[in-house]
């Protein structure tokens, strides 16, 4: 059973979207907290993570957007301010992985961005190669959707959720680097977090 955080609503349903169908199975059991911005999910997540423990949940994912900080910081941020305060240890009785998307967690949408065709009929955007290169990719994301009359047809808000649905799975490890802790965590049931361990 899964416990996510992530820093707003729209990521962790992303994330359960994905988990699910990673793991090919619906059914799968997550409990997810959405904050409203990573100062709330750093200052409560410790909290929060020990819950999700004591509920029954251990395989336990928190993702934090680098944005413009080094994806090494970030990590580094979160086992300082959530990790290390909610008391776990990463030890076999709870596994923990800590997503660090590289901007943010729309790179992994633009990494196949042809998958808004099945949202929005009328929009056939190019493939994008390197999305992780993209500054800003939910404004970028945006921005590309705009219609004839320059109106933003997507929100990540609304479409994250919709679009994880028909990403093409292949195509987000093979171009998003940060994607992958997340496929090892529901493939293998491999973290990337011990007290002796750097991923980045």
């Amino acid at each position: 059973m899964y416990g996510v955080l992530g820093e707003d609503k729209s990521d962790v349903a992303i994330l359960k979207v994905l988990i699910r169908r990673l793991a090919d199975d619906k059914s799968i059991s997550i409990k997810a907290k959405g904050y409203s911005g990573c100062g709330e999910m750093l200052k409560e997540g410790g909290k929060q993570l020990k819950l999700f423990v004591k509920l029954g949940y251990n395989r336990l994912i928190v993702c934090y957007d680098a944005d413009n900080e080094k994806p090494n910081n970030c990590y580094q941020e979160i086992v300082k301010r959530i990790i290390k305060k909610s008391g776990l240890t990463g030890s076999k009785k709870e596994i923990i992985c800590i997503l660090i998307p590289i901007q943010e967690i729309e790179a992994w949408i633009l990494a196949d961005i042809e998958a808004v065709t099945h949202i929005f009929k009328n929009w056939h955007p190019k493939p994008i190669f390197n999305p992780e290169s993209i500054d800003n990719p939910k404004e970028y994301l945006e921005k590309l959707s705009r219609d004839a009359k320059k109106r933003p047809r997507y929100n990540h808000a609304t479409h994250n959720e919709k679009v994880a649905q028909y990403l093409d799975l292949e195509k987000v490890i093979q171009k998003c680097h940060s994607f992958n802790p997340l496929v090892e965590l529901v493939k293998s049931d491999v973290g990337n977090y011990s007290p002796n361990k750097k991923r980045f």
